[in-house]
């Protein structure tokens, strides 16, 4: 009695808006014994699109299974003939999770229910309520039931149909000063024919053709109304059609209609000092060149605002891409700013505390069998200082009381020991090593001889100063106070030998000269050392306003948290309030009604601005240290002119990006769709894919999302090789469209960046 035989019992016809009532029979359980049982109702056009079978719990467990033959020899691959080394061994497919459609949601709700596990009753009924949305096609409802001693399953697609059948298209999203349609397609399915009304209510931001349309539907007839359709206000609109059929139903269906502003954001900060009794006001004319949607302002004052902790927190929130480095850098600053990222508009502390989580299970996710962190996917990238970045931020994690899985926390410090044993020697370089010997000396899981090893032996050898405080930070965590204040003072001395050096460089680390400096202070204050000259290295960290990189913003933090601390009063009153606790001001452009007249009460005080937001004017084609193009071609390999498309056209975007120097770097390339527009095929073109285009020389992309309203592509650059890369996409929605500008990105020296034109895109039917 290994099988349960499932029954699913529906009602002969369900309209949406309706609870759906089913019945499910058990048959083939022993008499007393406890049965459950699972209930989803998906949407079969997503069960479709992403290829998901029924649950088929009896073919799992009790099916038969083919005995496979096969002979390999790998063993020569096991052990690196060079030193002995245990080679890794990496199964697995190559899925990745390149198809992200993150941005922006759905235009309607998606129909994907689950009810959890259901006692079954001693007569082997079961009733489930399904609350059904408003929703016209097929849903597949799936059971599994299981007992101690047996499994089965079901599966029954069900119809969900209104007696008139409105099916709505949207465009996946627009930009402001788009022009679309709104098509509604009315089809009689049952019930008398007649007049249907139309009504549809849309907040003031969306402009409509009409906004009440009538209709005469014929026995099985079909109407199509289409409604011109725009909107220049950022945002998610919510749109809700009221129909009602000639019998007198009134029928609803919502919708979202997303408006983003997809150019690229500027970021500009400023500092004043308001003397004792002086007036600064913030209002809504901080905005008056940003696209109306996009703008956001933070004032801060005091220790915090020398550092500008609240714009480099909403910068580094903001910040689009998503590789382990990157998801690190977002989430370690909050561990310490937790009061400081709530006033900055990020979230109350639960938010926080989520978003730390959440990025816990990111990086974790992407964890290697061997305990190493891939950058993008779990694979060992053989990157030792990123597995260290990672596990110090899990260490500090933990010890701020967020939940680490013990399993995995263990593998990524065994990773790390495996690491240092097999590491080989250097006359210049370790900044991997010392790293690594930082975060396992504060597990207490470094060797002693080890750090005394590489401090008397290697100290001077070290390659960047960031690596030779980490090595003191290690020291002194085992209580080596004196080899400790001296690997600092190698750092320091570093530091200086760099400070006229305005040369960048690729580094392996991921770091500059600020990433260094602010690295160094934090640590030095963290270990108690007096070693470094704080005062010149908080001067060098706080007196940029550059735009910096994820790796300099979160190293600032960190030197902000370990210098402030718990900022105290501000000494300052708003609008004739005084503050109590550190004093952030966030301001956005829908708050055009409010202003903040800020007033020093305890002496003089600096103020720091910084403005985030979508310029109303695009900049120019142009940039420093690279140049982008981006050319559109036909299948057949002919230039096309992208305002003269028709719905259904496919077309080749091809992306080329010439560097100026010889340094390499971690590129990011962001090309942003117009609206109207989506990428027809999830994968990079490669030679030949089209035969007229076989000239295409495509680069290999480390990394590649093709998202609802952009691709991307991380790309590393170790020369001054040219970068290519192509892709398909097709023409979905008739309109005239707004095209972004494609950019290329040193995502860790962010002055290096450059853009294309931004351009118009015409769809004709």
């Amino acid at each position: 009695g290994r099988q349960l035989q499932v029954a699913i019992d529906v009602p002969g016809a369900i309209q949406p808006r309706s609870t759906l009532r089913a019945g499910l029979r058990i048959d083939g359980a022993a008499p007393g014994e406890e049965v459950w049982l699972t209930l989803a109702a998906v949407d079969l056009g997503i069960l479709n699109l992403t290829g998901f079978r029924s649950p088929d719990p009896s073919a799992h467990y009790f099916g038969q299974r083919r005995l496979g033959v096969e002979l390999r020899d790998l063993y020569g691959r096991l052990i690196d003939g060079m030193n002995g080394a245990m080679g890794n061994v990496r199964s697995g497919g190559d899925a990745n999770a390149g198809l992200r459609m993150q941005s922006p949601p759905p235009t309607e709700r998606l129909v994907a229910q689950f009810t959890g596990p259901i006692r079954v009753g001693a007569d082997g009924q079961a009733f489930v309520n399904l609350d059904i949305p408003a929703f016209n096609g097929t849903v597949r409802l799936m059971a599994v039931a299981w007992s101690p001693r047996a499994v089965g399953q079901a599966a029954r697609d069900v119809i969900l149909r209104d007696p008139v059948v409105a099916q709505v298209s949207l465009p996946r999203f627009l930009a402001p000063g788009d022009t679309s349609r709104m098509r509604i397609e009315m089809i009689h399915a049952e019930g008398p024919a007649g007049e249907v009304r139309l009504s549809i209510e849309a907040p003031e931001a969306v402009r409509l053709s009409a906004r009440a349309v009538q209709a005469v539907l014929a026995e099985q007839g079909r109407q199509v109304v289409d409604l011109a359709l725009s909107s220049d206000i950022v945002g998610d609109h919510p749109l809700r059609v009221v129909m009602t059929t000639p019998g007198g139903q009134v029928l609803t269906r919502d919708y979202l209609l997303p408006v983003r502003a997809n150019d690229p954001e500027i970021a500009l900060t400023r500092r004043f000092s308001l003397g004792a009794g002086e007036t600064f006001t913030l209002d809504a004319e901080v905005f008056a060149d940003l696209r109306a949607g996009t703008g956001r302002a933070l004032i801060s004052a005091g220790p915090l605002a020398r550092f500008d902790a609240p714009g480099l927190l909403s910068m580094l929130d903001r910040y689009p891409y998503g590789c382990t480095e990157q998801v690190t850098s977002q989430a370690l600053p909050l561990l310490y700013l937790s009061s400081v990222a709530q006033a900055s508009g990020l979230g109350a502390a639960t938010d926080i505390d989520a978003r730390i989580d959440r990025a816990i299970g990111q990086v974790i996710a992407r964890q290697a069998s061997n305990g190493a962190f891939g950058l993008w996917s779990a694979q060992a990238d053989g990157d030792l200082w990123l597995d260290a970045y990672v596990t110090d931020f899990l260490s500090r994690a933990r010890v701020n009381g967020h939940a680490v899985p013990d399993r995995a926390f263990g593998m990524a410090l065994d990773n790390l020991r495996n690491r240092i044993n097999f590491a080989a020697d250097f006359d210049r370089g370790g900044e991997d090593i010392a790293y690594a010997l930082m975060v396992l000396a504060r597990e207490g899981a470094a060797a002693m001889g080890d750090l005394r090893y590489y401090a008397d032996e290697k100290g001077a050898a070290f390659g960047t100063p960031l690596a030779a405080a980490q090595l003191g930070a290690a020291l002194a965590a085992y209580g080596d106070q004196l080899r400790a204040d001296a690997m600092f003072g190698l750092a320091q001395s570093g530091l200086d030998a760099l400070a006229g050096d305005g040369v960048p460089v690729w580094r392996d680390d991921y770091g500059t000269r600020l990433r260094d400096a602010a690295g160094v202070l934090t640590l030095a204050v963290e270990a108690g050392s007096r070693a470094v000259d704080r005062d010149a290295l908080t001067a060098r960290v706080a007196g940029t306003d550059a735009r910096r990189s994820t790796q300099e913003a979160a190293w600032s933090l960190l030197a902000a948290h370990a210098l402030i601390g718990a900022p105290g009063a501000s000494g300052l009153s708003v609008n004739g309030q005084a503050m109590q606790g550190p004093f952030v001001q966030v301001l956005d452009d829908a708050m055009t009604a409010r202003s903040f007249a800020i007033t020093p009460t305890a002496g003089a005080t600096d103020l720091t601005l910084t403005t985030i937001g979508v310029p109303l004017v695009a900049p120019p084609a142009g940039g420093t240290g690279y140049a982008i193009s981006r050319v559109h071609y036909t299948l057949d390999g002919q230039p096309l002119d992208l305002g003269a498309l028709r719905v259904g056209d496919r077309f080749v975007t091809v992306l080329t990006v010439d560097p100026a120097t010889e340094l390499g770097a971690r590129l990011m390339i962001d090309d942003p769709l117009p609206a109207g527009v989506e990428i027809d095929n999830p994968s990079l073109l490669r030679s030949g894919d089209v035969r007229a285009l076989g000239w295409l020389n495509p680069s290999q992309a480390r990394h590649a999302e093709f998202r609802s309203d952009r691709f991307l592509a991380a790309v590393d650059l170790r020369g001054r090789e040219r970068v290519t890369l192509a892709y398909v996409a097709r023409a979905v929605s008739p309109g005239a469209y707004h095209h972004p500008a494609a950019s290329v990105e040193d995502m860790y020296r962010p002055d290096f960046r450059a853009r294309t034109e931004t351009g118009r895109v015409s769809i004709a039917e």
